[in-house]
Parts: C-alpha cells; sequence; structure tokens
C-alpha cells in the first residue's frame, strides 16, 4: 500500500532559514519569477485568478450564510414589520 508522504516546506533566504510569513512566502516566490518561461507565467497567472475566483465566490456565499444567520432573520422580517406596525 502506497502512503503519501507529508510535504516538509523550508523557506531559505541568503541560506537562512526564515519563519513562515506572509511576507517570507512572497519574497520567496517573487525570487522565482525571472526564472520561469512565458508559459509557465501564463499558466500561473491564469491559475491566480482562478483561485481568486473561487475566494470571490466562497465569501459570496458566506455572506449570505450569515445574513440566514443574523437578526432579524429572514423568516421574522415580515412579522417584525407587521409588530412594528400595531
Amino acid at each position: 500500500m502506497y502512503v503519501e508522504k507529508e510535504n516538509k516546506v523550508q523557506i531559505f533566504i541568503n541560506k537562512k532559514e526564515m519563519p513562515y510569513s506572509h511576507q517570507n512566502m512572497a519574497r520567496a516566490i517573487n525570487s522565482f519569477l525571472p526564472y520561469l518561461t512565458n508559459n509557465d507565467l501564463t499558466e500561473l497567472g491564469q491559475d491566480i485568478l482562478d483561485l481568486m475566483d473561487h475566494r470571490e465566490k466562497k465569501e459570496a456565499e458566506s455572506k449570505l450564510e450569515v445574513e440566514k444567520h443574523s437578526w432579524p432573520y429572514p423568516d421574522t422580517i415580515n412579522k417584525q414589520t407587521q409588530h412594528d406596525d400595531t
């Protein structure tokens, strides 16, 4: 049976291991960009656009979910309006 090994990812900048942070990850990624081909950059750009699109959809779904579970609850809006009118 094949058991996939967990990858150990380390960030080195100037031969020094750096802690994980947004800034260090961005620096490490940016340092590789000059070595990529135009096709690599095109593919990477499309992957980034796909990821952003996916995140935007999930964020929109999340906002709808929050609205469903926030006061006033959708099923009480009419009841609340009727109560306020009396």
